[in-house]
């Protein structure tokens, strides 16, 4: 099984808003080489989230400090300084490792009904469904956790966000659009299949504010879509999985871009995180297959939600488990 014919999230949710960024990052493979603080805080905070589950059972203290550890272990793999100058401090606010400390302590007071009664089932648990209409291709993913709470089987997905209103603390337009991502009816499609002794797995976004001041909102935000929607989901993905496909198939017969192949969406150039990153391309290059080398401050690094090694064995054993 190639890993070209699997197709997760992030690389679905590119190309619908826009197929020549998909295009450059995911056929080219290119990416910029600055490093997003916002991805790398997510990263860390969902680390400090898988020692936080796993060692629950812990003294409070210990559960804080073994979390913080794999926060900061996260963070300084990414580059960044684990005890940053009052400079980078001030870069990085409110997204610094003093900030994910305090929360992390308020996380666990907080959660602490749900980590006394909860059984982890599994953290950081890749999986990979087949596709039911189209041949040798499968969409895979990660399911941050999933628990056993008071007789339901929850897929938790952990997030931060800046989204702060002063009721409520969580903004009503970042918690109402978890209810319409195609990102967590992909989880709980996925849960659906890898747990069907189960009953239906529910996702619940556990969302955590980032702020400088505010260390302790903290929200649940529980889904649970009708099976109406999944088949809805399903067939959406299908169709956006057969265009990816179709394009990359005109580019591989062609050699280069042709007219109508990873087409541009000028739309999508500036968005709510700012401008697209490879909008200078964009701008300066018609064809960027046509280039000899990614530009200045663009790398060549192939998209792996997880390493190829896993992906395989993973398929290999979906495969398996299919055929009986």
């Amino acid at each position: 099984m190639l890993p070209q014919q699997c197709f997760d999230n992030t690389q679905i949710s590119s190309y619908k808003t826009c197929p020549r960024s998909y295009f450059i990052r995911h056929v080219l493979e290119w990416r910029g080489t600055g490093t997003a603080i916002p991805l790398v805080f997510g990263l860390s905070w969902h680390n400090a989230m898988d020692a936080l589950y796993t060692n629950k059972d812990l003294p409070h203290r210990d559960v804080i400090e073994l979390s913080f550890e794999a926060f900061k272990l996260e963070w300084e793999r990414n580059g960044f300084n684990p005890v940053p100058s009052l400079s980078q401090d001030s870069e990085y606010s409110p997204r610094t490792p003093t900030i994910a400390k305090e929360m992390l302590d308020n996380y666990l007071h907080t959660r602490r009904r749900l980590l006394h009664e909860c059984e982890l089932i599994s953290y950081e648990q890749p999986v990979a469904v087949p596709m039911p209409t189209v041949d040798d291709t499968w969409y895979i993913g990660r399911l941050d956790k999933t628990i056993s709470y008071q007789g339901q089987t929850i897929i938790l997905e952990h997030k931060t966000t800046t989204a702060y209103a002063t009721i409520g603390n969580f903004r009503s337009d970042y918690v109402d659009s978890w209810y319409s991502s195609s990102q967590v009816k992909g989880y709980q499609f996925m849960g659906s299949l890898y747990y069907p002794d189960k009953n239906a797995p529910q996702v619940w976004v556990d969302a955590s504010l980032v702020h400088k001041k505010i260390h302790d909102a903290f929200k649940l935000i529980p889904i649970n879509h009708s099976a109406i929607l999944l088949q809805e989901w399903l067939v959406d993905t299908t169709r956006w999985i057969q265009d990816i496909k179709k394009d990359k198939a005109a580019f591989a017969e062609a050699g280069e871009l042709t007219e109508g192949t990873f087409k541009r969406n000028e739309d999508s150039c500036y968005g709510k995180f700012g401008s697209c990153p490879f909008l200078d391309i964009c701008r300066t290059c018609a064809d960027p297959s046509k280039l000899s080398a990614p530009p200045p401050g663009f790398i060549k690094e192939v998209w792996e939600p997880f390493s190829i090694l896993g992906l395989t064995k993973l398929l290999t054993t979906q495969e398996e488990i299919q055929n009986g």
